[in-house]
Order: C-alpha cells, then structure tokens, then sequence
C-alpha cells in the first residue's frame, strides 16, 4: 500500500547502520540543522506599510478621476505630441497626459491602451522640453514587456529612453557602489542548494524526516479521508501522493526563503512576526520555520560563500546604496508600467529615490488586474494612491475607459462581475464601435465526457483559422482534454501546450493558466475550469500560513484576488467567451453570471441548487439505502456540513 511505504520511508529502515539511526540527536532540545549556523544576521523588521496603516484606522478615500481637458486644449496637446504608432490618441489618453500632475495615476482598463500613453506621455515631455531622454525613467516588470517599451517608445519619438525592470534597475544601482564587484547569483542555483539540503537532512536526520511527514500529513490522510467517503475509493498503490506533497513542501521553503530576503527579515525576525501576528497558525508556523531554518542558513553559507548578489535580495541591497549616497539618480521624471503589481519593496525603492531628489511620477495601471499577491504584489498601493504618495505632494487620477479589443455584451457582464467588489474603482468601459451582441456563451456538462465533446462541437463551428486559448486555473485543468479524447481528434504537446484540431489543423489553439494569460488576447476563449472545489475556480487551496505572513494582508472581501483573476481571464477574449461548466458541481462565480449578471447565457445548461452556507453545490443525496429519504448536501462536505430537505 501506497501509505505504509511512505512510512515505511519516513520512518527508515530498521537497520542500525541507516544514516537516520547514526545521527539521531539525543535529548529533547535537539533540533535538526543542515550545518552549524553561521553568525547571525541583523536581525530585520518588515517593510512598512503606510497604505495599510492608513485604511486601517479611516476610510479609505477612493481619487475621483479628473474630467476631460477642454476640447480645444486636447486639440492643442494632440497636435504637439502627433500620432502614437500611426493612430491619434483618445481625448482620455490626452487628457490624462497633458493633465498630469505631480503623481498621477492612470486607470487603463484591459485592452484602453496603457503602453501607449505611457509613449504618448514621453512625446509630450520630450516636445515640450520638459525633460531629456536622459531624465525619463520607464519601469516594468518584466524584461520582456521592459524590451517592448523602449521599441515602442524609439519607434514613435527617435529616442532612446531608459525602460527597464526594477530589478535591472536594482543591479545597476548595486553597481555603482562597493557592491559592483560581486557577481550575480543564480536563482537555479540557489534553489538547488535549498533541494540539496533538504534531500540531505531527510536522509540523515530522524527528527528533520518526521518533522516533514508532520507537516505533509495533515493534507495527505486529510485527503485520503475525504476520498474514503466514496463508495469506488481504493488506497493508492504507490508514493505518487507523498511524492507530491514533498515536492510541494520544498516549493513553500524556498518561496519562503526568496520572500523573506526580499522583505529583508531572518529567522529571528520571523518568530516575532510569527508570535505577533499567527494568530491560530502559530503552533504550525513554528514548525515549518523549524523545517526552513536550516535551509535558510545553508542558502546564506552559499551567498557568503560566493559573495555574490541573489535576485530576491537585489532590491533591498539598492535601497541601502540609494540611502547611503552610493548612488544618484538623474531623473526627474518616473513612469510606471503595470503599476498594480507593485510591491512593497519596489515601493522602498522609488521612495528612496524620492527622498534624495524628487521627481514626477507617472503611473498606469489597472486594479481590476492585480492578481500577483503570491509574487508581493500589494493591491493597497494602487487603492490607496492618494495615502501612499501624500508626502510628495496632492495626487491626481485619470481613467481611460474606451477599448476595442472585445465586445460590449463582454465588456458589461465582467464589468458588472468584477464590480461585485466594492474596495475597487468604478469604471465604465465601452467600445464604440461595436453593436450589442451575445459574446458569451455557458457549455454545460454532467461529466468530463459530456464538456470535452461540448467543446469540440464549438470548434467545429469556428472559423478554421481561427486563434483559441483554453484557459484553465491550474496546469492540472488540461487533463480535462487529455483525458477524455477517446476518437484522437487533438494532438496535444504537454510540453509546449499547443494543441492541433485535426479537423481544423490551421485553426491556432494553446492551453495556459489564466495567470500566464495576462496581457494576451485572442478570437475564442474556452474557460475549462468552471467547477467548484478545491481546484476549482476560484481555487479553494489556502495559503501556506507561514508564507502568508510575509505577502501583504489579505482583503476582506472574500476570494477577492480569484474575481480579478476571472475577470483577466474573461477579458482576453476578441470575440467569444466560453465557459465549461461543471453542471454537477459549478463554480460559485457561475451562479453570480446566472443569477445576476447573464442569466440568457445559460440557456440549456441547468445548474443545481446552490448552498446557502458556502455557496458551492447541492447534491441531491440519499439517507442509507431508502431512496423516499432523499436530502441535498453540500458538495464541500466535510467543511460545509449543510443539508435540506427534498420538498
């Protein structure tokens, strides 16, 4: 049986020699360690958090977005910074350029044309004389989108523009101080120190391998006692399940680990934090921080050892060089891609930079695509605009709401569904030129079966050249495809996602999360993962609690984070939007679109009824045997025990 090899694993042989029996600590004090740890580091506190700080004891006052310039001074500014890659910008995109204050905050909706207001913004500057090529500064954050930028910005003003990411930025300040001789550590590396070790202490270490099975163990039996409710379960015949939850667990460690160095905070540092602020995960954090200390000290030994810069830490070493004088920034001018991913770090850089010379800040970006907490990002920064830059000076808010990369009936349903929402801006966004038409559409299915065969009768119906994205919440929602293709009519490269309709084989179609999706758009889009659950959407996995800790505060508004990632993944669609809905258990964000949203897109596609507790599924259930004792219950038992009579 699959679980007495995992422990008959943890546990080891029962050989004296095993390395687990030669070095088994004595005495209840002992703690299992990679090696002797290396002298303490200062101990750190987290960043602050003025935003937070702020809402916590007020209101938070939402910035009105200022109006539209008057028409003949959007005439005026138009005509000073000329066509934007060949199309004349909107009077929004003008007035939020020639309108800009001190720190201004442009909200772009998905598909308005953030990119080029920010090259409408520096052709402004440069045709004004307001700065030179020389004082302009473009951040992203990531290379790719950083590349694009200065293509774009060379191709509309013949100038060359610094655009860069923040961590670029980061190694170039780090450059211009002792730190320069250092080389750059590579994350792969890092990462296989931290497997290394852990794989060495499991090994070696009798309390280190207990300790670890402790921690995977909850989520191991807990989901095998969920599963030994269904009358078909069978005790799995290999390690595949503790193989899995290991390879998660050493993920959790070294994520921790890269949070913890950008957050600049050690071990010591995260047990005050731990104590203060765990609440009832306390006991739990401390023994996952037992089980990274001594995959932290080992990553620190190789960062010593090396006396190199790592990647997480890059932006703490800048901030340090800025407020120490070590380098001078010649700007006068910041502008900000995507500013609602920012996080706190970066945050401490721009402010450091600020407080050695000010500049005017630039920033775009959209609330309603911010969905990278688990990477840092902090919501509250592009919430709380006003609060956040106050001390350099008042703020103004600009919204740019006219798209035309979907259509109107898609524009109003996840409109109105991301606005469930109230912490969020308003906005009203609208295409021009499109017609009222029915861009969505519900596929329903009672079995894997039914929604694969749902699918492939659409794409029968779609032009043979057209672009797909199946779009899933997890990797995992390919399986979806994979598995239930029993004519073979889809080649599926597992390793690149691409997927070929042998009916259609010019027809472009790609599998990717909908996190990866961002910024992507095509004709049709299919939402396979339209189920309720633990893997559904929106994902019912928590957070790892220790983790948790260290990634800004998690809003009260339930699942807020997942509806702006459903929102993302509705928008990157052209034409039409499909849903696959699980119709034995949907998720809860279908009944919102049927209930209150797009009810007309369900037409025969029935959902059940939905609990009143958590707001999952009914199923209709059986008392024993005696089908006259029937009863619905509550899909997400055993955390929701709710049940209701049949009538």
């Amino acid at each position: 049986m699959g679980l007495l090899r995992t422990l008959k694993y943890i546990l080891g042989p029962d050989d004296e020699t095993h390395p687990a029996k030669q070095t088994r600590p004595s005495g209840k004090s002992a703690k299992p360690t990679a090696t002797t740890k290396p002298a303490a580091t200062t101990k750190s506190t987290r960043t602050a958090r003025p935003a937070q700080r702020a809402t916590q004891t007020q209101q938070r006052t939402k910035l009105r977005p200022q109006p539209l310039l008057p028409a003949e001074r959007i005439e005026q500014a138009r005509e000073t910074i000329g066509a934007i890659e060949k199309h004349e910008l909107s009077d929004e995109q003008v007035s939020a350029i020639a309108g800009a204050g001190h720190n201004t905050l442009v909200l772009a909706g998905a598909g308005t044309g953030k990119t080029t207001t920010i090259v409408g913004y520096i052709a402004w500057l440069l045709a004004t004389n307001r700065a030179t090529p020389e004082e302009i500064l473009v951040l992203s954050f990531t290379r790719k989108s950083a590349d694009d930028m200065s293509h774009r910005i060379m191709a509309s003003t013949g100038k060359t523009i610094r655009a860069c990411t923040f961590h670029s930025l980061g190694l170039e300040i780090c450059r211009a101080s002792t730190i320069a001789e250092r080389p750059i550590i590579d994350g792969h590396a890092s990462n296989g120190v931290i497997r290394a070790t852990f794989e060495r202490l499991l090994a070696q270490n009798i309390n280190y391998r207990l300790l670890a099975f402790k921690l995977m163990s909850k989520e191991l039996f807990g989901k095998y006692g969920r599963a030994a409710k269904n009358k078909d379960f069978q005790l799995p015949t290999d390690d595949y399940d503790f193989n899995q939850y290991k390879q998660s667990l050493i993920e959790n460690a070294q994520t921790i680990i890269q949070h913890m160095r950008q957050n600049n905070i050690d071990v010591d540092g995260m047990r005050e934090l731990n104590e203060r602020r765990g609440g009832k995960h306390v006991g739990r954090n401390r023994e996952m921080l037992q089980l990274v200390e001594p995959l932290y000290n080992a990553y620190l030994d190789n960062f010593r050892t090396t006396q190199g810069i790592d990647f997480p830490g890059m932006i703490i070493d800048a901030i340090r060089c800025v407020r120490r004088n070590d380098y001078r920034h010649p700007y006068k001018y910041v502008l900000i891609d995507e500013y609602q991913d920012m996080s706190r770090p970066r945050y401490e850089l721009i402010r450091a930079l600020r407080e050695q010379s000010d500049f005017t800040l630039f920033c775009v970006g959209d609330d309603w695509q911010s969905i990278y907490r688990f990477a840092g990002s902090d919501i509250h920064l592009i919430l709380d605009f006003a609060a956040t830059w106050q001390p350099w000076g008042p703020t103004r808010m600009f919204q740019i709401t006219t798209t035309r990369r979907f259509r109107q009936s898609l524009i109003e349903a996840s409109g109105k569904f991301v606005m469930q929402d109230g912490n969020l801006y308003v906005k009203h966004l609208h295409n021009p030129s499109d017609k009222k038409d029915y861009s969505l559409k519900a596929l329903g299915g009672a079995t894997q079966e039914e929604r694969f065969n749902a699918i492939v009768e659409q794409l029968r119906k779609l032009p043979k050249a057209a672009s797909v994205l199946m779009l899933g919440r997890y990797r995992s929602d390919l399986n979806l495809l994979l598995r239930n293709d029993r004519d073979g009519l889809l080649q599926i490269d597992e390793h690149s996602s691409k997927i070929t309709f042998l009916e259609k084989p010019d027809m472009d179609i790609e599998f990717m999360t909908a996190h990866k999706s961002k910024g992507l758009q095509r004709d049709f889009v299919f939402l396979l993962c339209c189920s309720g659950g633990l893997k559904g959407f929106p994902s019912a996995i928590p957070d790892e609690p220790l983790l948790g800790l260290l990634l800004p505060e998690v809003e009260r508004m339930p699942h807020a984070e997942e509806r702006r990632l459903f929102y993302v993944a509705m928008t990157r669609c052209k034409k039409k939007l499909f849903f696959v809905v699980d119709q034995t258990r949907p998720s809860r964000f279908m009944y919102e679109l049927h209930d209150r949203i797009c009810p007309n897109i369900f037409r025969g596609v029935k959902l059940p009824p939905q609990c009143p507790n958590c707001g999952e599924a009914l199923r209709l259930r059986h008392a024993g045997s005696d089908p006259s004792r029937a009863f619905y219950g509550c899909t997400g038992f055993p955390n929701c025990r709710f049940t209701q009579q049949c009538k």
